[in-house]
């Protein structure tokens, strides 16, 4: 068999960093601006105007001011996705989201300033609120979809559904959590301590002395 040389990622070109570089200075603009002020408060003109950027480059970034708040979430979830896929056949459908994202965690760690800044955000603004809950359910139905494919289906069911809800909220509260606690405290092991409660709730006793099973664990 042939052996296979690991090649490593092409480095992006100078007009690509210069391009990240762009989007990351107008977030980070945007989200201190969002914590100091208040998300309605703050307007596309200002952020630019912090960012050292004109509004018309802004709009070349995001689509709209609140666009800035959900930037990396798509590569988030299509890396769910592609891991999620890649776990062994015998774990259990629970064990096999937990691994992916605990196996995710530790990424977290470079953005802990920004989520923090993200969170006080979304807490200055009823109506940002309303549309995180939108996002979320947006990010339910993406889950949903990837268990349905590990289960061999067209398309996501309720069961689907309810798996990906109860996981995606299980993993939001330990990453609040993990935000409210120790910067030194790795997030993996926070996302893993959530995880293995909430599959200790369906292995535990229950009141008739019969354990409760569960095809996660």
């Amino acid at each position: 068999m042939a052996k296979t040389v690991a090649t490593s990622p092409k480095p992006p070109s100078r007009r690509q960093a210069h391009k990240m570089r762009t989007e990351r200075t107008l977030q980070q603009a945007a989200l201190d601006l969002f914590a100091k002020q208040g998300y309605d408060e703050t307007t596309t003109e200002e952020i630019a105007e912090r960012a050292g950027v004109s509004p018309r480059t802004f709009f070349r970034y995001f689509a709209t001011k609140e666009s800035v708040l959900f930037v990396g979430e798509y590569g988030f979830f299509q890396s769910f996705t592609t891991e999620f896929l890649n776990q062994p056949a015998s774990l259990g459908e629970v064990a096999a989201v937990r691994e992916t994202l605990v196996g995710l965690a530790p990424n977290l760690v470079k953005s802990r300033r920004s989520l923090l800044l993200y969170e006080r955000a979304v807490a200055s603004s009823p109506t940002l609120r309303g549309r995180v809950r939108d996002r979320q359910q947006e990010d339910i139905a993406t889950m949903a979809d990837a268990i349905a494919k590990r289960r061999g289906r067209a398309k996501a069911d309720s069961g689907c559904s309810l798996l990906a809800a109860v996981s995606l909220l299980t993993y939001r509260r330990a990453i609040t959590a993990w935000l409210e606690g120790s910067a030194s405290t790795e997030p993996s092991k926070v996302v893993a301590n959530h995880f293995d409660l909430l599959s200790d709730l369906f292995t535990a006793p229950s009141s008739n002395g019969r354990r409760r099973t569960s095809s996660g664990r």
